[in-house]
């Protein structure tokens, strides 16, 4: 899996955008135990699915349109600490951090899973 995000992060290039997909594999990514099955991927799929938000997820590992996420919703699921850890990373406020995320994120949980769903599901 990590090869696959080095892959992803390559495509965001330098800047901002390059920032906050290092915070989103570094904070979010590694920081799982990545106890579900799936991984990390898994864990934060269950993170999404406990919000309510399971389906929005699941457009982004399926092979269908994207659903967009509300960067309210994105920073609920996520929770406060790993929004904060995130911040200092990317040296961005939680809120526009958040709209960040809800504009990256989708692509990024897509380009990790072309065949359509979770590696090791």
């Amino acid at each position: 899996m990590f090869q696959i995000i080095q892959f992803i992060l390559s495509l965001f290039g330098a800047g901002t955008k390059k920032k906050i997909m290092d915070a989103v594999t570094g904070s979010l990514f590694k920081g799982m135990a990545g106890n579900a099955a799936g991984g990390p991927l898994g864990d934060l799929m269950k993170q999404f699915q406990d919000k309510g938000l399971g389906n929005v997820f699941g457009s982004w590992v399926g092979t269908g349109a994207n659903q967009p996420i509300d960067p309210n919703q994105l920073q609920s699921v996520l929770g406060e600490e790993k929004m904060r850890e995130m911040s200092a990373k990317t040296g961005l406020a939680a809120p526009d951090l958040a709209k960040e995320l809800a504009k990256y994120l989708p692509t990024m949980v897509d380009r990790m899973t072309p065949a359509g769903r979770i590696p090791g599901q």
